[in-house]
C-alpha cells in the first residue's frame, strides 16, 4: 500500500486523469486505425478468389534452406488463413462487448450505406434508442474495451 500512496503524492489528480485519458485514446485509436478502418479491405480479401499461376520456373540457383521460396499457391493459402484469423479475432473481440455496444460497433463500423460511406453518428444513436451524450460516452467505452482486447491479441501474436 505504500507504493500506492507514494504514487498519489507524485501526481496530482488532474495529471492522473490526463494519463488515463491518453491511455484510453491510444486504445481507441488502435481499435479504429488498426482494426475497424481495415475491416472492409480485409473482408474483401477474404472473399477474393485468386487462382495462382501454375507456370514452372527454372533457376540455376540451388534451393538451399537459406534461399527457400514459397510457391504462389502456398502464399495464397497462407494469406487466406491470415485474413480468416484476423476476421475471427475481430469478431470474437466484438462479441465480448455488451449487446448494445456490439450493435453500436456493427452499425458504425461494420456496415456501409448504399453509397459506400459509413453511417453518421446522428443516424445511429436514435436507432439504439439512446441520447447523443450517452451514445458518445458508450462509443468511447466500447472502442476502449475493444482496443484493449485487440491490442492484447495483436501483441501476443507478435504482429505489428
Amino acid at each position: 500500500m505504500q507504493f500506492s500512496s507514494d504514487v498519489e503524492n507524485m501526481f496530482t489528480q488532474e495529471e492522473i486523469e490526463d494519463i488515463l485519458k491518453d491511455e484510453q485514446n491510444f486504445y481507441i485509436e488502435h481499435a479504429e486505425k488498426n482494426w475497424l478502418n481495415r475491416y472492409f479491405k480485409v473482408k474483401a480479401m477474404a472473399n477474393e478468389t485468386q487462382v495462382p499461376s501454375i507456370v514452372s520456373s527454372i533457376s540455376d540457383m540451388p534451393h538451399g534452406s537459406s534461399n527457400f521460396k514459397k510457391s504462389k499457391t502456398e502464399m495464397y493459402a497462407i494469406k487466406a488463413i491470415q485474413v480468416s484469423e484476423w476476421l475471427e479475432m475481430l469478431h470474437s473481440a466484438i462479441q465480448s462487448l455488451s449487446s448494445i455496444e456490439q450493435e453500436l460497433i456493427e452499425l458504425k463500423y461494420l456496415r456501409k450505406r448504399n453509397d459506400g460511406s459509413r453511417y453518421s453518428d446522428e443516424i445511429i444513436y436514435p436507432q439504439l434508442y439512446i441520447g447523443r451524450k450517452k451514445y458518445y460516452k458508450m462509443k468511447r467505452e466500447a472502442l476502449d474495451i475493444l482496443g484493449r482486447k485487440l491490442y492484447g491479441v495483436f501483441s501476443e501474436r507478435g504482429q505489428s
